[in-house]
């Protein structure tokens, strides 16, 4: 009898074993698939095959198993606003509000997916994020000397925004901005590894190459929000892992910023006279004094257009917030449950800021917050460039146990 216990034991630990390859591989597709995938819908297809589906079955197993326990009750306050946005398509003037409600799920079983790399195996989900960030940067790598040195492309302020490698649909990001917060998203895992002190000096300096090439790919999208959620981060990351690398990197990084303001000042203080937000205010006003009337508390409903056409004739479709984009689709109830979120991050970050995921995690969260001040469109969305900018550090941040003992019992 003992026996078969222990060929059982040892066939369910080759499942998980399985299990865990699979959720590692839809990870490093979650991050770095936009390189090698010229199909955005080829791309998904795979995240939810190699990630969500697996994760479906965790969460099928620990139902069934009697395994499955309330989630700590930082997670609540986002399963919440799931559940909220959601419900707020029956009030929305969507097409198919079922097609917007439905993306709650994959979400949150995508929270559920790095719940478990990170509880079962740290260290591979480590080097399964990491391999794709190194991915990435090989790619951004590519396009910036495909299209600078190939092709020629000039490097005045503004004179070409880089936004895709230029050969076939390879490393595409379809906009400058898009291209400059995912990138800038990316390398804050980068920096992350180059200060971590456990990091060996060899491979120090491979993250810094890494995070170096990022950076250059992110300055010449000309994206300001990313421009000013790397300089967050970066501070984030030099408080958090209070390593001699990062004083060193912080001196260094500040003297080339100020280089690079004093090469391109003129072109800078010319921008911010004319147009200091390049044209963000007057959508702002618009959604303040105009189409927000008599909708504050619960928003429009998810899937409901946001229009504003310029005098121009150019036209947004989008309110250039992710923050005022929440109002809009599903009101202040919704914020105040993603700032409720966000106090049980804050939270559970000061309480562990020593643990080494925490400090990985949190300079790219931090990236995400000013990023999206005012440049993402939803978070609400399927897999995509935006669940690596704003949901992978959260995601990681959530899953980080509380105490040694309780990452044992996961």
């Amino acid at each position: 009898m003992g026996a078969q216990i222990k060929q059982l034991a040892s066939v369910m630990a080759d499942k998980e074993r399985w299990l865990l390859w699979v959720m590692g591989l839809g990870l490093f597709i979650q991050i770095a698939g936009y390189v090698f995938f010229e199909s955005g819908s080829a791309r998904n297809a795979q995240v939810y095959l190699w990630l969500l589906l697996p994760a479906v079955i965790y969460g099928g197993r620990l139902l069934f198993t009697g395994r499955a326990a309330w989630p700590s009750w930082q997670y609540f306050s986002w399963l919440l606003l799931l559940l909220w946005m959601a419900l707020s398509t029956l009030w929305g003037s969507a097409e198919e509000p079922w097609d917007w409600a439905k993306r709650s799920i994959p979400i949150a079983l995508f929270l559920l997916a790095i719940h478990y790399l990170l509880r079962r195996d740290a260290t591979f989900m480590r080097k399964a994020l990491l391999l794709g960030v190194a991915v990435v940067a090989l790619g951004a790598l590519a396009s910036l000397l495909y299209q600078f040195v190939w092709l020629e492309k000039p490097l005045a302020y503004r004179a070409f925004r880089i936004d895709r490698l230029g050969i076939g649909n390879f490393a595409n990001y379809d906009h400058p901005v898009v291209a400059g917060i995912f990138h800038g998203a990316i390398a804050a895992w980068a920096l992350g590894a180059f200060l971590d002190r456990r990091t060996p000096a060899r491979m120090a300096i491979f993250w810094l190459a890494v995070f170096s090439a990022l950076a250059l790919y992110v300055l010449l999208t000309y994206t300001r929000g990313a421009w000013f959620g790397l300089l967050g981060c970066a501070i984030a990351a030099v408080f958090m892992q209070r390593s001699v690398r990062g004083w060193v990197l912080l001196g260094v990084g500040g003297g080339c910023f100020l280089l690079v303001l004093l090469m391109w000042w003129g072109s800078l203080t010319s921008q911010f006279q004319h147009s200091p937000l390049s044209g963000r205010e007057q959508i702002w006003e618009y959604f303040f004094d105009g189409v927000m009337s008599g909708h504050w508390l619960f928003g429009h409903g998810l899937g409901t257009p946001f229009f504003f056409e310029f005098s121009t004739g150019f036209k947004v479709y989008h309110a250039h917030s992710l923050f005022l984009q929440l109002i809009y689709d599903s009101g202040l109830v919704a914020l105040a449950l993603m700032v409720a979120g966000l106090l049980g991050v804050f939270w559970k970050v000061w309480t562990l800021r020593d643990d080494p995921w925490v400090r990985l995690a949190f300079p790219a969260f931090v990236f995400a917050l000013i990023a999206m001040l005012t440049d993402v469109e939803r978070i609400f969305v399927r897999p995509g460039g935006y669940w690596t900018v704003f949901w992978l550090p959260l995601a990681i941040l959530l899953a980080v146990p509380a105490s040694k003992s309780r990452a044992a019992d996961a």
